[in-house]
């Protein structure tokens, strides 16, 4: 790994409050590491932070890194007040988070509470807190979203992620934080994905901060012009599908 940059879970987190949406890459939206890399690049660029997965091949996102990880700290260093987060999610197993871990990843996401393999779920945490990686769990059921948010070992993971979201809605996922609303939760960070897009994402946002949580709003729709061209990796079409993007959650926004 390089060796000026160290990773920092406290900057993951002042970057996430301030960008609030995360844009996924597919499968479908890298077939080659200079995909992943103009991808990265665009949305970084664009205001928002990157998250590839594991559903894009594990070799093709290794070499991806190694152009990634020098960007990140030539951009650190000129930039520190606005660094590129390096995240990566469908991480569903031990295996996958420590090549996670070891690929240089500053945000792993997982989309259960499970990661098939763990002793403990909470294991996850621990991982990454060794690390000094951020990491945000999924869960989709009140009990194991009460797992990561209630718990006496200090464990508390750095945010919580609603999978799928598209099964709640915003009013479902509203209904479903009600019940824990308290003084010491106030501004945890709740990632929703699954049925999050312009359209949605303004109303996920309203219902989590409704209940004092902060969002951050997990989604592919902003490479939405990328999947209906093909134009995978095109730096071109990645712009402008972001900046039709950007024009139409705005637009949500305002009639909220």
């Amino acid at each position: 790994m390089e060796s000026g940059y160290t990773r920092d879970p406290k900057r993951v987190e002042k970057v996430l409050r301030n960008k609030g949406i995360v844009v996924v890459m597919g499968r479908g939206h890298a077939k080659s590491p200079e995909d992943v890399i103009n991808t990265v690049t665009a949305v970084v660029e664009a205001g928002y932070v990157a998250e590839v997965t594991f559903r894009i091949p594990e070799e093709i996102l290794k070499e991806a890194m190694s152009d990634l990880l020098k960007m990140r700290e030539t951009r650190f260093r000129e930039n520190p007040d606005d660094p590129m987060v390096l995240g990566i999610g469908s991480i569903i197993n031990p295996r996958e988070m420590e090549t996670a871990i070891e690929m240089g990843f500053d945000m792993i996401v997982s989309p259960d509470s499970g990661m098939g393999g763990c002793r403990e779920k909470i294991d996850s945490v621990r991982m990454t807190r060794a690390a000094d990686v951020f990491h945000i769990p999924g869960a989709y059921s009140p009990s194991e979203f009460s797992y990561f948010l209630e718990r006496e070992d200090g464990l508390e993971p750095d945010g919580i992620k609603i999978f799928n979201s598209s099964v709640y809605g915003p009013s479902g996922v509203g209904g479903m934080l009600a019940p824990y609303q308290r003084e010491r939760h106030k501004n945890k960070l709740i990632n929703v994905t699954g049925g999050v897009n312009a359209k949605t994402g303004p109303g996920f946002q309203q219902q989590i901060l409704k209940y004092g949580f902060s969002p951050i709003l997990g989604m592919s729709a902003p490479l939405s012009l990328v999947s209906e061209t093909g134009n995978i990796g095109d730096p071109e079409t990645i712009r402008e599908s972001l900046k039709q993007f950007e024009v139409q959650f705005e637009a949500n926004q305002k009639s909220n």
